[in-house]
């Protein structure tokens, strides 16, 4: 059986449905902080099965007992965690409360419970600014935002302890950036509102909450001189972790850090040209400056995951934007 943490947010709920759909038995635990009760309809409605889910948070280790007291957990899949780049660098007490210690209460439950695998949802922030693009695992990691500190932190602590003995082995997946929804329709960013993604600004443009899109910087050294990020597809990135999961079935003892990225350098005009080919409409838009902190270029080498595990991602461009129009237009 599989626990699942933060299972009702975005990833969360994709990768339950995923999980679901190949029968795989999961416990979903989820604090609720930044997703609803209502997921879990949603995840019926998709699955045809209903979700075994227990609010809670992953600091409470009386909670984190009695689910392993009553369920026979064999897998951890790890999403729970903070994850605002800009407020982790303003609460940075709270963000290693929640990210850092959350994982140490976790691994420590797991160890007591003989549970010695997991997946552990990791980030791209773990390189910072000046990798040089496809970022490969080799790079070495700087974060540059507190964010990216909380991970690679969790990656250091898995390290640790893929080397006692017993080994608890684990899977660190490093995600670019997450986009597109469930083809249903029905599972989306709910926190659409705080996100300063680039689907998401175009989403809130497209409902009527913002008059334009603002492009940061159009003098980037690129083909079109905006900025180039790796998009993935939230179905790709969710079946990334069922790929995970039989990595940590078949290989040795260890620790693995592995890319989820497409792979592919899209600039911020090629994604508004792609989403107004699927709208039907034009985005408007307006050049401003540069954010503090921001790169030309940056996207995933992704060799190492697909010879690792035998994972590559199938949805394109066009499949994030037609996903992610479906839910702006309900």
């Amino acid at each position: 059986m599989i626990l699942l943490t933060g299972a009702t947010g975005y990833i969360g709920s994709h990768i339950w449905i995923e999980l679901l759909a190949c029968s795989f038995q999961v416990v979903g635990v989820d604090n609720l902080s930044n997703s609803s009760l209502d997921r879990l309809g949603e995840i019926s409605s998709i699955s045809g099965k209903s979700p075994i889910f227990i609010e809670g948070d992953i600091r409470d280790k009386l909670l984190l007992t009695s689910i392993f007291s009553k369920y026979p957990i064999t897998h951890v899949i790890h999403l729970a965690g903070l994850k605002d780049v800009g407020e982790s660098m303003v609460k940075q007490r709270q963000y290693l409360d929640v990210n850092v210690g959350g994982l140490r209460n976790l691994l420590e439950i797991m160890r007591e419970h003989n549970c010695l695998k997991i997946v552990f949802s990791s980030s791209a922030a773990v390189y910072g600014e000046s990798a040089p693009s496809p970022i490969s695992e080799q790079s070495i990691p700087a974060p540059s935002n507190y964010y990216g500190e909380t991970k690679l932190e969790g990656e250091e602590l898995l390290a640790e302890e893929s080397n006692r003995v017993p080994a608890i082995n684990s899977v660190s997946l490093r995600y670019f950036n997450v986009a597109g929804s469930h083809p249903s329709g029905l599972l989306f960013d709910n926190v659409l509102a705080s996100s300063n993604s680039l689907f998401s600004e175009i989403t809130k443009v497209l409902i009527g909450e913002n008059n334009s899109l603002s492009i940061y910087g159009d003098d980037w050294g690129t083909r079109d001189g905006t900025c180039i990020r790796d998009y993935l597809h939230v179905s790709d990135l969710a079946k990334g972790h069922l790929n995970a999961l039989k990595l940590l079935d078949g290989a040795a003892d260890g620790s693995f850090t592995l890319n989820l990225g497409s792979g592919v350098g899209q600039t911020v005009y090629e994604v508004v040209s792609a989403y107004e080919g699927i709208a039907g409409r034009k985005i408007p838009w307006k050049v401003v400056s540069r954010r503090v902190g921001d790169v030309g270029v940056s996207f995933a080498d992704t060799r190492l995951c697909t010879q690792v595990m035998g994972w590559s991602p199938k949805k394109t461009l066009s499949d994030i934007c037609i996903d992610n129009y479906r839910t702006c237009s309900k």
